[in-house]
């Protein structure tokens, strides 16, 4: 990790990559537009009823950010606790602060619901999706939803004092899409090169 007496990083080193995890997930959103499970102008209601609560939107501004879906979770910080199911995301209120395609929002939670609809149409979990269709065939084998030795802890400042604190590795839950993989500087380089 390159800190005075902790091993040297190298290109084998993982690391999370956060939200560069959500680019897999619109590879696999991509990969259903092309099988024929989706049209990217669908509205997300077609494949997910259980939304019929926000005002319409489509898979292409879940995509692009602009559905208008909150940034964050309503609950406790996503990255600092460990996930829920699908169920209980909804249970903790996803809503809209846009009117869909009028501005841009980042939202981490628009992508936990872009995992459930990738888990929805394949029949799996987003994950296996990824891993099978976009990590192995691509030979990624050092990109993981969690860390594997070689790793490195990702660190962050205690917000009231100069203190580096490590932060919790969990599994995201519903959330994941949205920033749980793992990887390294040859893996990404080949995720580059693909895309």
């Amino acid at each position: 990790d390159g800190r005075a007496g902790g091993p040297l990083a190298t290109t084998d080193t993982q690391y999370r990559i956060g939200s560069i995890t959500k680019t897999f997930v619109a590879v696999a959103v991509l990969r259903l537009r092309d099988a024929g499970a989706l049209e990217l102008q669908d509205l997300v209601t077609d494949h997910l009823p259980e939304l019929g609560h926000l005002a319409p939107c489509t898979v292409t501004q879940l995509l692009t950010h602009t559905a208008g879906i909150q940034a964050e979770t309503s609950g406790p910080w996503w990255e600092r606790t460990a996930g829920g199911t699908w169920e209980a995301l909804l249970s903790s209120g996803i809503e809209q602060r846009f009117t869909p395609g009028t501005r841009f929002h980042y939202s981490n939670t628009g992508y936990a619901v872009l995992g459930e609809l990738v888990a929805r149409l394949s029949g799996r979990p987003w994950i296996d999706v990824v891993a099978d269709e976009i990590l192995t065939p691509l030979g990624m084998t050092r990109t993981t939803p969690r860390p594997v030795t070689p790793s490195a802890p990702g660190l962050a400042v205690h917000p009231l004092a100069d203190v580096l604190q490590e932060e919790p590795e969990h599994d995201g839950g519903s959330l994941a899409p949205a920033g749980q993989l793992w990887s390294t500087a040859d893996d990404l380089a080949r995720w580059a090169s693909f895309l």
